[in-house]
């Protein structure tokens, strides 16, 4: 071959190896659209027969939730229920029958005291003694103070049938607005000094839940009573009808014995030798084996008892809980704000 072809060779090969490229390129890109075409069609076909069906969701799948709702939604009004046993119902009156309530409910309390064998304090007030005093609330504050001389009535009941030895005081939220500004007025009247702390104010606002499914009410009770009688208060409180939490209890005993223990005799010097005999000399050490051995001193029964013989002092501080009627309301309230 000469050399004068050798250019339109080499010219014709690369033309060859770049059709060889071109075609294998249409190739590839025929065959990524022939893919893509299918999977197109294939999604459309998919979205003709969602289109084309019966509106989701499913008569059946309807009824199937229907039904769990009705389980949940009668589980949870069971547990409402159970956590409302015991639980006071809420009841509108007026001043005249708040009088009247408060006047029965006092006597019926001293009455049970007496017939339970509980020491009270001559003119014990059971929280309320600015009312006894003839103080009369206003109507915005009557069913919450209805309320707390209720639970007050029922709390206190609860001592007397546990076998408490006296009642010292009851304690509750004192809400009143006039009742609030007595002190402050009267501390501004005597004016304080300045080096004294300030006093932090109490809340007294019920606190209620922020869905709304309960509001809980704190009261303080101090008492007499033995071991027995606080695990009886304990186990009635523990059966939650009405439901009341234990949130503190204080257990002190002021009557404890201040006898004090003997001090022990100090150690006699040791004492000199001394002749025992013409033969010798006997030693300190030896003389004090011989000698008896003391028994040790019994401690007097004031002592050896600690406990058992008196009434302790206790403080119990509890909440009390207040449920909602139902939780229907509320979840229908969340379901649609």
């Amino acid at each position: 071959m000469s050399r004068k072809h050798m250019p339109l060779l080499v010219g014709g090969l690369v033309v060859l190896l770049l059709a060889a490229a071109l075609f294998y390129l249409l190739f590839s890109a025929h065959g990524r659209y022939a893919d893509g075409l299918s999977n197109l069609s294939s999604v459309q076909g998919r979205l003709q027969r969602l289109t084309n069906r019966s509106v989701f969701p499913s008569e059946t799948n309807v009824q199937t939730m229907r039904k769990q709702l009705e389980i949940y939604q009668e589980y949870l009004d069971g547990l409402f229920a159970s956590m409302r046993e015991g639980q006071l119902e809420a009841k509108t009156i007026d001043r005249d029958e708040f009088r009247r309530l408060l006047g029965d409910g006092l006597r019926q309390l001293l009455i049970d005291a007496r017939a339970k064998s509980v020491a009270i304090a001559p003119n014990f007030a059971f929280g309320v003694q600015r009312y006894i005093e003839g103080a009369s609330p206003s109507d915005e504050e009557l069913p919450r103070l209805v309320d707390q001389f209720k639970s007050i009535a029922i709390l206190c009941g609860i001592l007397y049938d546990a076998g408490i030895g006296e009642l010292i005081s009851v304690e509750r939220t004192v809400f009143e607005k006039d009742a609030q500004a007595a002190p402050v007025e009267e501390e501004f009247r005597r004016g304080r000094n300045r080096t004294e702390e300030a006093v932090v104010p109490t809340n007294t606002e019920l606190y209620r839940d922020p869905d709304g499914l309960f509001t809980r009410e704190h009261y303080v009770l101090s008492y007499r009573a033995q071991d027995k009688a606080n695990w009886k208060v304990l186990d009635r409180l523990a059966q939650a009808a009405p439901f009341v939490v234990v949130t503190r209890m204080e257990v002190s005993n002021p009557a404890r014995p201040a006898v004090v223990a003997p001090k022990a005799e100090e150690a006699a010097a040791p004492e000199a030798s001394r002749p025992v005999s013409t033969a010798g000399w006997q030693s300190p050490s030896a003389g004090a084996s011989a000698a008896p051995r003391e028994e040790t001193e019994i401690l007097p029964r004031e002592l050896r008892v600690t406990a058992g013989q008196e009434l302790p002092n206790v403080r119990l501080e509890v909440d009390w809980y207040r449920f909602a009627e139902t939780a229907s309301a509320n979840a229908a309230g969340e379901e649609n704000p």
